[in-house]
């Protein structure tokens, strides 16, 4: 989390390319160092220049980084002025600097982020899904039939432990197709926490049934037993426990209660890849559990979901069901009315080699985290996220804080202004206006929505973002 200040004899070779080094070799390094840029150095270590992702990207539309496979053609097209400038540490946008000795060789580098626009969610990407991109690419398959889908699927669902992954395009379609394969439809009432994002509940509309929205409890901002016990009748098929901001809910009680009523229940796991209750991972409780892999979630594919259960019957159903209703047996034949909500082997490319890396995103934004609650201690205002039951083990999605109301749009207004992306909490669904013939009242969801913020959680978070999202905080609440 420090600043980065790397000099020679530890020197990240991310960082440094040299003229000679293939295009492919540069877009690696660019990936993995997480800045998207890297400075040129000759044989002897004497920098001559810089190049970004955003330079090969342009070469590589127009043909001239494939007519010249080196970085002959960056060189000569930044001209003896910009040469000049990539050199020099004074322009804002220099994420990147380095240390030179007298002779101009480079000896070290620093990474400095005290200007640099921060994004409250970036996908970390490296060389891992770019080989695995490409593989998919220059293979030919392109769509939902490839590799990479199924060894998504299996790999995943051998991460949460259950016995079967059924990969989708998003995490809205996973909760759709769970409804549809349970058998929810008009006059069922499925109940739904009032604190989530839109899909939870627009899923269940899409079925035709009736979403029953309940409050969340003030210390895990998420559904809990009781709280489903006392907003059950007759109707309720289905209960959707959504583990917000990657804390659990209270799956295990809920769960059991559902089971002794016959009542289906679909995690929604979208943000809590990871998270587990009484120590065993979220997406193992209920009959059938659902991912996001959208690109700001712990694992992403750009776009993309899944399914995941013990029930080989739920299985065979969602399998059916994501392709059109169409019988893996025989070909064109319909069994019933299925939906086109397959996923592709490019984005299953990306997912399955982020499955490498989400031990240490996990890792990284708990550290995160635990850096924005030192940086915050003792600014009057501020709360952090209350402490969960031991029977919790969350994982950090977005870093979370909140403030007083009234402060909270001022300290975002402030945070744009110093080139900081904030985000505020999910609006209750009870306050959206396509859900307002369901609309509770919710006072614990209507707090927390008025006084969370997101900060910047990702691998561009360092000791001096950390500082400067901090001084934010002391400028509007000190």
């Amino acid at each position: 989390m420090a600043l980065a200040v790397q000099r020679e004899a530890a020197l990240d070779p991310s960082f440094v390319c040299n003229r000679s080094e293939s295009v492919l070799s540069v877009i690696e390094k660019c990936l993995d160092n997480g800045l998207g840029r890297c400075l040129i150095v000759e044989d002897d270590n004497r920098l001559i220049g810089r190049i970004s992702l955003d330079d090969i990207r342009h070469a590589l539309v127009d043909g001239t980084a494939i007519i010249d496979s080196t970085l002959g053609w960056h060189l000569r097209d930044a001209g003896p002025t910009d040469a000049a400038r990539h050199l020099r540490n004074d322009t804002e946008d220099d994420i990147l600097k380095p240390i030179l000795d007298a002779r101009g060789r480079l000896t070290g580098v620093v990474t400095d982020r005290s200007m640099a626009p921060v994004q409250v969610a970036k996908p970390h990407l490296t060389h891992r899904e770019f080989r695995s991109v490409l593989d998919a690419f220059i293979s030919c398959w392109i769509s939902s039939k490839g590799p990479y889908v199924s060894k998504f699927e299996d790999e995943f669902r051998k991460f949460i432990g259950v016995e079967h992954g059924i990969a989708v395009s998003n995490g809205t379609v996973a909760l759709h197709l769970a409804l549809v394969a349970l058998g929810v439809g008009p006059g069922d009432e499925v109940i739904v926490p009032d604190l989530t994002f839109a899909a939870t509940i627009n899923a269940v509309l899409y079925c035709g049934a009736t979403p029953v929205i309940v409050d969340v409890d003030p210390t895990t901002w998420c559904l809990t037993r009781k709280l489903v016990e006392g907003a059950c009748t007759s109707r309720t098929k289905a209960i959707i426990p959504v583990h917000l901001y990657g804390r659990p809910a209270e799956i295990g009680p809920i769960t059991r209660f559902a089971k002794s009523r016959g009542i289906a229940v679909i995690e929604d796991c979208a943000e809590a890849h990871g998270a587990r209750y009484a120590g065993r991972p979220v997406g193992q409780f209920g009959d059938i559990n659902c991912f996001s892999f959208y690109a700001n979630k712990i694992v992403t594919t750009g776009e993309g979901g899944m399914c995941l259960t013990d029930s080989d019957e739920l299985a065979s159903t969602l399998r059916l069901l994501r392709d059109h209703g169409m019988s893996p047996d025989r070909s064109y034949w319909h069994e019933r009315v299925g939906y086109n909500y397959r996923i592709t082997n490019l984005q299953a490319a990306i997912g399955e080699s982020q499955l490498w890396q989400i031990e240490t995103t996990l890792r990284r934004n708990a550290s995160i985290a635990a850096h924005y609650r030192e940086a915050l201690r003792g600014i009057p205002g501020i709360r952090f996220p209350p402490t969960l039951p031991d029977e919790c083990d969350p994982v950090v999605w977005l870093a979370c804080v909140q403030v007083p109301a009234d402060k909270r749009l001022p300290i975002m207004h402030a945070a744009y202004q110093a080139g900081i992306e904030m985000r505020p909490f999910f609006h209750p669904l009870s306050a959206l206006p396509p859900y307002s013939k369901y609309a509770r009242a919710c006072p614990v969801s209507d707090e927390l929505a008025a006084t969370g913020i997101n900060l910047p959680t990702s691998n561009a978070v360092d000791d001096q973002v950390v500082a400067r999202v901090a001084r934010v905080f002391h400028e509007v609440l000190s």
